[in-house]
């Protein structure tokens, strides 16, 4: 949970970046600035929606644990290889070794079993990773259409996340508020988690990169 909540915290805060651009827009037209405070690891951590992602996610990395363990024979079996290869060669030079008929089969065989396993299991990583970041991310475009309603009805014009306040009134406190009337929401109680391809992210990656 406590990798959730860093993930959490680092992309919901851009819904607090995204407010808070607005707000500096509002004020450069004279409107309020006043900021209220949101503790978004609390809205992560309690919300219905947040609780629904976190145990959704908790069984995609399950999926994916199995996954890697499926692995573990042919991991075995290349440690067990790369130690027979090593014994085989231990005196003779890279160049004798190139030039056996034997042994050079052996390892090049050995190379190309080695490339596939960590092709793999790369991604398995990269495909959880993406999972997780393009669930946060529904997760936050969830969230922040609560947050600015919240925010606009206080007549505020920024929204600042309570980690980086050292003292604010209670009355500028929006967490709980914004938690009700997520759970009071029928369309922001679900997580929207599914398994995604790294490539997929790549891709959204590419697309958003500026023009050189």
């Amino acid at each position: 949970m406590r990798v959730v909540s860093t993930f959490l915290a680092a992309a919901l805060a851009v819904a607090a970046l995204a407010v808070s651009s607005d707000a500096i827009a509002q004020r450069n037209r004279g409107q309020s600035t006043t900021a209220v405070v949101i503790n978004y690891q609390r809205v992560a951590g309690e919300s219905v929606l947040g609780r629904d992602m976190a145990a959704k996610l908790a069984a995609l990395r399950q999926q994916f644990a199995t996954e890697a363990q499926a692995l573990a024979p042919e991991q075995q079996s290349l440690q067990q290889e790369r130690e027979r290869l090593t014994q085989a060669s231990r005196n003779m030079t890279q160049q004798q070794v190139q030039n056996s008929s034997t042994l050079a089969p052996q390892f090049q065989q050995f190379q190309q079993r080695m490339q596939q396993f960590e092709a793999r299991t790369n991604a398995l990583r990269g495909d959880l990773e993406c999972s997780q970041l393009i669930a946060l991310r529904d997760f936050d475009r969830q969230v922040q259409p609560i947050v600015r309603s919240v925010m606009e009805s206080r007549g505020a014009g920024i929204v600042v996340d309570s980690s980086n306040v050292t003292i604010s009134s209670p009355d500028f406190e929006i967490t709980t508020t914004v938690i009700q009337q997520l759970d009071q929401n029928q369309n922001t109680r679900v997580a929207n988690v599914a398994r995604h391809g790294v490539a997929e992210c790549q891709a959204q990656q590419a697309a958003a990169a500026p023009a050189q």
